[in-house]
Parts: structure tokens; sequence; C-alpha cells
């Protein structure tokens, strides 16, 4: 039944464009924002996708900040990203936006994870903005705002650990929202 539920919010709003998406306190309903579902075949967050081909990230019942799940990332190179990206979700072009994300690093040896807010046109990433964290041991809310080009159509979030990372940390309860 969950499943249909996601499949239908997005079919309603690629046929009816961005007013679907935006609820009425200015929440953009982002898939599987709470990381409650995995995709069976890839062992990730349902919609979300690897930042890496070579992905040590991953959907886990270990550490949820809330509900039963969240999503693990785990970088062991000082030279390689891992990461995972929302699905799109249409936009306003030129209006704000707020992204949050729960965050707890359990591991961190260099580096720090963090949360960027993309905005797209078409399939090209045309601005982004982020927001990182190196403290370790209880989860911290991660805040970045921005405010999409005039050009953009779309906006994902991405939960990261950058190339000089290494270390380990849970992400949950992401959220996105257009200024009033």
């Amino acid at each position: 039944m969950r499943d249909l539920l996601q499949i239908g919010w997005l079919l309603s709003c690629l046929l009816l464009g961005p007013a679907t998406a935006t609820l009425a306190d200015g929440a953009v309903a982002v898939p599987n924002a709470g990381f409650e579902d995995v995709d069976e075949k890839t062992g990730l967050p349902l919609g979300w996708t690897a930042w890496a081909a070579n992905n040590t990230c991953a959907f886990t019942l270990a550490m949820a900040h809330s509900g039963v799940a969240c999503a693990r990332v785990t970088d062991t190179s000082s030279t390689v990203s891992q990461g995972l990206r929302s699905p799109r979700v249409p936009i306003a072009p030129g209006s704000a936006y707020s992204a949050t994300a729960w965050v707890r690093v359990t591991e961190l040896q260099a580096g720090g994870f963090a949360l960027y807010l993309e905005f797209w046109r078409g399939d090209q990433r045309i601005q982004d903005t982020a927001v990182s964290t190196t403290r370790a041991g209880e989860w911290t809310q991660l805040r970045v705002d921005g405010t999409a080009p005039p050009d953009a159509d779309s906006a994902t979030l991405l939960v990261y650990g950058g190339s000089a990372t290494v270390g380990e940390a849970y992400f949950d309860d992401i959220a996105l929202s257009a200024a009033p």
C-alpha cells in the first residue's frame, strides 16, 4: 500500500506540477524523507541514489532518529566521497527554500558530514549550498537555506561525506520547505 501511495504522489507531481508538491505549511514532499523504505535490489533507501560508484551507504535499522530506519553513510577513503541523493522534487524558480536533516556522527577520523540543497535545470545541477558538522556522539540537526535560481525546475537533497571525510554517520528525518 505504501508503495502505491508513493507512486501516486510521484505521478501527481509529474502530471500536475509543483503546486502539488508544496503542502499548505510550505513543506515540500520529499519521497522517503525518513528513510523508512528500502530498495530490496540495492539495499539503499527507496528512491535515493548513491553518490559514488563504489557505494558504502545503506538503509539501516541500527540507529533511527525517529521511526524504525535511517540512512548510514560510511566513508573509509580520504579520496573518495560518499553520499545519498534524494529523488528530484519540483520547486518554484526564484523561491527561497530551507532544508533540514538530523545527523548522528558515530565515528570521525577526518573531515565532516554534510547536507546539501541542490537546484537543477533538467539534468544539470546549477547551484548547491551545504552545511556540515564534525559533532559526534549525538543527534544534531543541520539546516541549509538557499534560493532557487530563476531557471531551476527541481531540487534534491544530498547527505554526504566529502572526499576528505573518513568516518560514519547516520541521517534521518530530512525535510525541505519553501520560505513563507
